[in-house]
């Protein structure tokens, strides 16, 4: 499925939404652009997109306000959405798009891509987010029930000593005092933690173990779950050999298709773990003694 990532700005003036209309008869929407091949800086290319419209904001890279998914014919659009604020200048299309300012109440009555109108509205607070978690749900059972077919251990390890030897290397110390610690912090769920999490999550050979660690942190970023369980496997992906520069790049992919606030939010958690290990930050310079 391809990820195709664009950039759009709520432009709002007088209480009213500046829109463009790619060619006549198109649907209107939001200025926006996509993400050129090379580029991984969704903030610079949203400042390029406004300057190319004549429109200067000052802090773009602040302006961020939510991501969006929509569908498309090849995979989906991820839509990083801006709200500039402070902005200045006179919008101006490129010859042959069409323009105009609208209020929130004439967007239902214009050809509007239902996305955007959707987007627009959640960004005023006069929608709520549709609820996806039945269409997630049924997602993660077709996934689980193809996963629960492929083999979950090593042959010649049971499923507790499958669990044991994932969490001796996730946390790079003695598995047996780190389930003794598991049963007294979670009596109820440290069996199914290990037995169960660990074993049939963490043991199939399809995936190596630091590739495993590197979706988990990113998972936990992108749930806003930066406390203790993200720094424990950022420890974890760097036991299992991924070196500081995967775990910065996985934050940036945070970044792009959960939000900047997620990678944020995550970011002093990783600096946290890299501190404990003195691990300086890549293209950080040192500091002078």
């Amino acid at each position: 499925m391809k990820q195709h990532i664009t950039m759009a700005a709520i432009l709002e003036r007088g209480g009213r939404i500046f829109l463009v209309r790619p060619q006549p008869g198109a649907p209107w929407e939001l200025p926006s652009g996509p993400l050129p091949p090379g580029v991984d800086d969704v903030d610079e290319e949203m400042d390029r997109i406004l300057q190319r419209l004549g429109v200067h904001a000052p802090a773009v890279e602040e302006d961020f306000l939510q991501t969006h998914y929509f569908p498309a014919d090849d995979g989906q659009v991820v839509y990083n959405l801006y709200a500039p604020t402070g902005w200045q200048g006179e919008p101006a299309p490129p010859p042959g798009v069409g323009s105009g300012w609208f209020t929130l109440d004439e967007l239902d009555a214009i050809d509007l891509l239902p996305g955007v109108r959707q987007a627009i509205l959640e960004a005023f607070g006069l929608v709520q987010p549709p609820d996806r978690t039945g269409e997630i749900l049924a997602a993660l059972g077709a996934e689980l029930a193809e996963a629960v077919r492929e083999p979950a251990a090593p042959a010649s390890l049971d499923s507790r000593a499958a669990g044991l030897d994932v969490l001796r290397t996730l946390g790079g110390r003695d598995p047996g005092a780190a389930f003794e610690n598991l049963r007294r912090t979670a009596p109820e769920l440290a069996d199914d933690i290990v037995d169960f999490a660990l074993a049939r999550g963490w043991s199939s050979p399809i995936l190596d173990r630091r590739t495993r660690s590197l979706l988990v942190i990113a998972m936990l970023a992108a749930q806003g779950r930066t406390g203790g369980p993200l720094r424990s496997h950022i420890e974890g992906a760097l036991n299992h050999g991924a070196s500081p520069a995967q775990v910065i790049e996985v934050l940036r992919m945070v970044a792009v298709y959960a939000g900047f606030p997620a990678a944020l939010e995550a970011w002093p958690a990783m600096e946290e773990v890299f501190a404990r290990r003195g691990i300086p930050r890549p293209g950080r310079p040192e500091a002078a003694p």
